[in-house]
């Protein structure tokens, strides 16, 4: 009789999903939103813009505790009640008449961001995956990018053509249709006998004790500089991201600009898939300076040339780094600490580099608005990302465990 299929691979498939639309709502959305509520309430885009800002500070405190909820109360539950929270608070965006009610809903929609977003999935994929776990979670979160490429196009032309409560409607019971069936279908518990080919059953890999406080973790070095790492990487490619296009306007016009972008996630999603393949068989740290090495490279182009074809080519070769940043630092921890450890050190991560990377597009701004143009912003990002392609590989203290 032929094998059954591994359930794992269910799971990747749902948190596919689960990246797709979590990221198409509650990342990606949110510029869709801002201008929805510009047009129809005529609210300036900084009213708006402070609380997208509230959104990502105070969501980085609920990611922290992701990993301990999934673990304590199933994944099934957490994203089943993430997903209603979250379609529940883009609902709430639709009636909204006064900005401070954009805080109320975005309170709503913060859970949702939490359980859909890169800690959760990271968590999901790891009790499921132990030998392969960097290409299953490379496949899983590809859903993110394609949140990017394929549901907030989707999205933008649902509000345009149908209005944005309508669109909202919409997209809100799409996402619920099909993926509340899906998650109570997938994400089931792991039976102790189910493993992966060439794994060991779950009880052989798990280790007894209680994991590490999050004061534990901060203090232990080698957590530190991948923390450090990942925070100043993440920092520099989110402060572009968001700044990307008016960068490129300039040379290149509106329209010309929108396809590099594209371009630019396309590359993400090639990125991403490519380090999965190769990523379970090299070490982690190494990969991820190589990693920031290529957006460097990218960086360098960018600001030596103004061509089209070197515009293309520097967003290309910086595309190609964007989605590993948030798929490396779970693999480092699987790498480097017990498992028990892992949805802690894993979601405290997140929370952190979502905290220190929230102030980038700001950052990014007043740094414009003081030299008059993009270069200073620029050769800032290039400057970040050394740093951190160099941090990365300092690990001091306890030696690699590959647990």
């Amino acid at each position: 009789m032929p094998r059954r299929l591994y359930h794992g691979w269910w799971v990747v498939f749902c948190s596919f999903v689960i990246a797709l639309y979590g990221w198409g709502l509650g990342f990606y959305g949110l510029s869709l939103y801002l201008v929805a509520l510009s047009e129809i309430h005529g609210w300036s885009p900084a009213i708006i813009s402070s609380a997208i800002t509230f959104y990502f500070l105070a969501g980085a405190f609920l990611v922290m505790q992701v990993g301990d909820a999934i673990q304590k109360r199933g994944a099934r539950i957490i994203v089943l009640a993430g997903v209603g929270l979250m379609g529940l608070g883009v609902l709430g965006l639709t009636v909204v008449d006064r900005p401070w009610q954009i805080y109320v809903a975005f309170l709503v929609m913060i859970p949702g961001w939490a359980a859909m977003g890169g800690a959760a999935i990271n968590t999901i994929v790891a009790q499921w995956f132990n030998r392969r776990r960097g290409l299953a979670a490379s496949l899983a979160l590809n859903g993110a990018t394609c949140g990017g490429l394929l549901f907030a196009p989707a999205f933008a032309w649902a509000i345009d053509t149908l209005g944005f409560a309508q669109a909202c409607l919409v997209a809100v019971a799409v996402v619920v249709a099909t993926l509340w069936p899906l998650a109570a279908f997938a994400l089931r518990p792991r039976r102790p006998d189910e493993h992966d080919a060439g794994d060991a059953p779950a009880q052989s890999v798990e280790l007894a004790g209680a994991p590490m406080s999050r004061a534990q973790l901060l203090r232990e070095p080698r957590y530190l500089t991948m923390v450090g790492a990942f925070s100043l990487g993440l920092l520099a490619q989110i402060s572009f991201i968001a700044h990307q296009a008016a960068f490129l306007v300039p040379t290149l016009g509106l329209k010309e600009a929108g396809w590099v972008v594209s371009v630019t996630a396309l590359s993400a999603l090639v990125g991403r898939f490519s380090v999965g393949l190769v990523i379970d068989r090299i070490d982690r740290r190494g990969a991820t300076s190589a990693n920031l090495a290529v957006q460097i490279a990218g960086m360098i182009v960018l600001l030596s040339t103004s061509s089209v074809s070197g515009l293309y080519l520097g967003c290309i070769l910086f595309g190609f780094g964007v989605g590993n940043l948030i798929t490396l630092p779970g693999l480092i921890v699987q790498q480097e600490f017990p498992r028990r450890d892992f949805a802690r050190a894993v979601s405290l991560n997140v929370a952190i580099t979502q905290l220190v990377a929230a102030t980038g597009p700001s950052i990014l701004g007043v740094l414009h608005e003081l030299s008059g143009d993009y270069r200073t912003s620029l050769i800032a990002c290039l400057v970040l990302q050394i740093a951190a392609a160099v941090l990365v590989l300092i690990r001091p203290g306890r030696k690699p465990i590959d647990a």
